[in-house]
């Protein structure tokens, strides 16, 4: 690929379309960090970036109002939508909520049998809605924290359920994409495989994080229908989010050799970390000076209520999703064993607890030890605190795609104990990151046991103060993000502009 000098208007006049696919979800985790780093680092460079979702609200109640009043109504609907995770209605007023929740639940129900009937294969541009953001500035939801990625974002595009209809027909038995007309944009985006294809724009661009839904059969996905989406990204120029994925796109997808010209056309890359920190501490050059906790689970309500508070550097931290995988199990297990709970040492699981088998074992463990915290799921502002103010990240993941909490902690120089998957591995052999990542096979929780209590003795017996240690990480994170910035940046313009 040729060499291209990084500016700020490097893509000036490139108007690219992104996927939000994982940004309507009403949990953000990796994928939707992803998203979030895509969309900010295109802008950065100069490029118009719009987005498309598949919450395309219904407007039919409004047909007698006036145009201007049906367009500001359809636009917050949306914007609603993005923030809730899903499209609410309120159909008979909020007298009657609850007839008004049980129409909503209903609702999604319907639309999936409708598509499953209809199943459409192509979308013009006449089905498009679109909206541009500057003009609607004022919106409340543009102030939300969830949405803080919007003031990245030129416009919305709404196709109504483009991605269920995507995935529809990625579960028959032939591989037939769903295509759209995207005359007008100059590239295309996808944050995640997608079994689509695009019409009448000249990049196309499928970001590849994982083969995990191959590999691991109690991932809860569709197997034909992965390898399906996967097949999709075989015409676009690709993203790998780690070269042992890239590695595996070409071992069981692609089946091809490497060449000059597969080359030119995908990419491995490192893609940013996901730690947000405040923007006047964000535009220091060089942090001097602390940030002390100021969360709710940090601050001590009252005076018997230990059990649902965090101190300092007393616990290990756990962020990632609650599913098999992830392997909590069996950290919870090696944590028990490793006595430190004895030592007012806890382990925090950020991650939510869902309903299935999985979680409930985890649960019944919980119960009944006082050292194992939950916090459910975490906005940004607290995530950071966590990490700032942790005694180690552990990740004991059966597979990871990439595993970005293992990289935001070794930004930071939080010691991370992690699990010897491949993944993991190639994290450790960035940067300066050998010294903090310890990876570790995850056969035998008497390993993991003491493993913890090696690294927290370390920190315990150190001489730095709190307040020491959290400047030194928030120096350390600015620098090194910023660094992992540049190289993604120079990553995506040289597949952008390299013919």
């Amino acid at each position: 690929m040729k060499n291209f000098q990084l500016n700020q208007s490097i893509l000036k006049g490139k108007k690219i379309l992104i996927t939000a696919l994982d940004l309507e979800q009403q949990e953000h985790r990796g994928i939707a960090m992803y998203s979030k780093a895509l969309i900010h680092h295109l802008n950065a460079l100069g490029a118009e970036v719009w987005l498309l979702t598949q919450f395309s609200p219904h407007i039919k109640d409004l047909k007698k109002l006036p145009t201007q009043t049906q367009t500001i109504i359809f636009i917050s609907r949306t914007l609603d939508a993005l923030e809730q995770g899903k499209v609410r209605y309120n159909f008979v007023g909020g007298k009657y909520h609850m007839l008004n929740t049980i129409m909503n639940k209903v609702r999604p129900f319907k639309q999936l049998l409708i598509e499953l009937i209809r199943r459409p294969r192509q979308y013009r541009q006449k089905q498009m809605k679109r909206f541009d953001l500057t003009e609607v500035s004022d919106n409340p939801n543009m102030r939300t924290e969830r949405l803080k990625y919007l003031q990245s974002v030129k416009g919305i595009v709404c196709l109504d359920n483009i991605y269920t209809a995507s995935q529809i027909a990625a579960i028959l038995d032939k591989q037939k994409p769903v295509s759209l007309d995207l005359d007008g944009f100059d590239a295309f985006i996808t944050s995640c495989p997608l079994n689509l294809r695009p019409l009448n724009v000249p990049i196309f661009i499928q970001t590849i994080h994982d083969l995990i839904a191959l590999e691991y059969a109690p991932h809860n996905e569709n197997m034909r229908q992965f390898s399906h989406r996967l097949q999709a990204c075989l015409p676009s120029r690709r993203i790998f989010v780690s070269t042992s994925t890239k590695q595996k796109f070409k071992q069981y997808i692609s089946f091809s050799e490497s060449n000059k010209k597969e080359e030119d056309k995908e990419v491995s890359l490192i893609q940013p970390t996901s730690l947000n920190l405040p923007d006047f501490l964000d535009a220091q050059k060089e942090i001097s000076f602390d940030l002390p906790p100021s969360s709710q689970i940090m601050q001590t309500r009252i005076e018997n209520d230990s059990e649902k508070i965090l101190n300092p550097f007393r616990y290990i931290l756990f962020n990632s999703s609650v599913e098999s995988r992830k392997n909590l199990l069996f950290l919870v297990k090696s944590f028990i064993e490793s006595g430190l709970g004895n030592e007012g040492i806890r382990l925090c699981i950020t991650g939510k607890l869902k309903e299935d088998s999985y979680s409930k074992s985890i649960k019944k463990i919980v119960v009944n030890d006082p050292s194992i915290f939950l916090t459910g799921y975490v906005d940004e502002s607290t995530k950071l605190e966590l990490y700032l103010n942790a005694l180690m990240l552990a990740s004991p993941s059966l597979v990871e795609g990439f595993g970005i909490p293992v990289l935001d902690a070794a930004c930071l120089g939080l010691p991370v104990l992690a699990s010897s998957c491949k993944a993991h591995q190639e994290i450790k052999n960035l940067k300066d990151f050998n010294k903090i990542v310890h990876c570790i096979n995850t056969l035998d929780t008497r390993r993991w046991a003491s493993a913890m209590q090696s690294i927290a003795s370390i920190y315990l017996n150190n001489n730095k103060s709190k307040a020491e240690t959290r400047i030194y990480r928030l120096s350390r994170f600015s620098k090194l993000s910023r660094e992992i910035s540049l190289e993604f940046q120079d990553a995506l313009v040289k597949l952008i502009l390299t013919n």
